[in-house]
């Protein structure tokens, strides 16, 4: 089974800090995904009259969609 895209991080970066022996470190932290994040847009326009989880799964489908297009503009 193949690992559906999820247009990498939605929101990346990196966090610098000082370490408990006094050296400065960074990290990077990702957050949600791109495509958590597009289904969230796209979900306050479905039709509430549907099952919660039918929205919720529509709302994947519309960040697949999105997905998708970027990479045809690319």
């Amino acid at each position: 089974m193949s690992k559906k895209d999820d247009g990498g991080a939605a929101f990346p970066r990196q966090i610098d800090y000082r370490a408990t022996d006094g050296c400065m470190m960074s990290k990077e932290e990702f957050g949600m995904t791109l495509r958590d994040y597009f289904a969230t847009k796209a979900i306050s326009s479905l039709d509430w009259t549907n099952p919660p989880k039918a929205c919720a799964a529509d709302a994947y489908r519309i960040a697949d969609a999105m997905i998708a297009a970027r990479k045809e503009e690319a």
